[in-house]
């Protein structure tokens, strides 16, 4: 849990839940769904080697987390239901402090890719973590576009207008530069999987 808040917030949502859209509701409810991790920090229970939330594959109220199932049915955003770090998954956000060089510092919020170097010295062995693969690219809108009710959560909606501008000015010179003819287009303006692939040429 990121916080108190967010903590109360779960436990909220989780007492929402019904057996028709949590498979683990038995269990949740009669041994709890939270529990402490190795350094002491609540999080949600691990049960049948995954989070308690989740559904498995081929259960009738549907498979994935059952938080998000129920924002679904409740007509919110998952935002709202699911706990903050499993919301924000593709997007991280740290912050950092920044020298500027005159004895005056300053915290830096930062907004990128959650890869795997982002769950600490064990993420590079995590084999089911795919997020910078190509094929996880597929979608018919960009990250900036579907995300943007996560986007606004984490940096306020000012800050995500500005962000969308760069992003569509960023598409627009991507489709100016594959509109080449017959000329190759430069490799450092498809330097990231996400970005859409130019039609062969022949």
């Amino acid at each position: 849990m990121a916080d108190k808040d967010d903590e109360k917030k779960t436990r909220t949502f989780a007492k929402q839940l019904t057996p028709d859209i949590w498979q683990n509701y038995e269990e949740g409810r009669t041994n709890g769904f939270m529990e402490r991790d190795d350094d002491g920090e609540k999080k949600t229970r691990a049960f049948n080697g995954a989070c308690i939330f989740h559904n498995r594959g081929g259960f009738e109220g549907g498979d994935g987390c059952a938080l998000h199932i129920l924002a679904l049915k409740e007509g919110k955003n998952p935002v709202e239901t699911k706990p903050w770090v499993c919301w924000q998954l593709p997007i991280r956000r740290t912050f950092e402090e920044q020298d500027r060089g005159d004895g005056t510092n300053i915290d830096v919020v930062v907004i990128g890719e959650y890869n795997r170097r982002g769950w600490g010295a064990g993420g590079k062995d995590l084999d089911w973590y795919c997020s910078t693969a190509t094929e996880a690219h597929v979608a018919s809108k960009a990250v900036y576009q579907s995300y943007e009710f996560e986007l606004i959560t984490l940096m306020g909606a000012k800050a995500y207008e500005i962000l969308k501008q760069h992003c569509a000015a960023r598409e627009v010179t991507l489709a100016a530069a594959r509109n080449t003819g017959d000329r190759k287009l430069l490799k450092i303006l498809a330097v990231h999987p996400a970005d859409p692939k130019p039609e062969p040429r022949t």
